[in-house]
């Protein structure tokens, strides 16, 4: 049995896009599934989808929460890792042969990262360290 100290922590999705974090007592009971027990699809002949909930229990007879429109939920204990491209950008100008040309340099990176975890985005290189002084120009803008 699990001790009354324990928490979960849940993602829950919704289908509007937004999440949020539930943290319940590690010993609640969670059910999944249309927001009306026993209600398949709505009852007024129009085709309208029952919206999915998820359900959160303290005992068999005390339902503590209750969250609709829920498109997935998942137990944060469960590590998930996805793959991420990151591109990063930079336009600028420099200066060959006496002629200014603008250009544009692209770094792309592709890495496995969990989703629950804010990853920084990494600063481009200044233009100092990716060109010889003497062909930077800088722009007047």
């Amino acid at each position: 049995m699990k001790d009354d100290n324990e928490e979960k922590t849940y993602i829950i999705e919704f289908e509007n896009g937004s999440k949020k974090r539930i943290t319940v007592p590690a010993n609640w009971k969670v059910t999944f599934g249309p927001a009306a027990k026993g209600s398949e699809h709505s009852s007024n002949g129009r085709g309208l989808k029952m919206p999915m909930a998820i359900r959160f229990y303290e005992s068999e007879t005390k339902q503590r929460a209750i969250f609709t429109d829920v498109v997935s939920f998942r137990d944060t204990s469960i590590r998930i890792q996805e793959e991420k491209v990151r591109v990063s950008e930079k336009e600028g100008y420099m200066e060959c042969e006496g002629v200014r040309k603008k250009t544009s340099f692209q770094a792309t990176v592709k890495e496995w990262v969990d989703p629950d975890i804010e990853q920084e985005v990494p600063l481009l290189p200044n233009d100092k360290s990716m060109f010889d002084n003497t062909l930077i120009t800088e722009d007047a803008d």
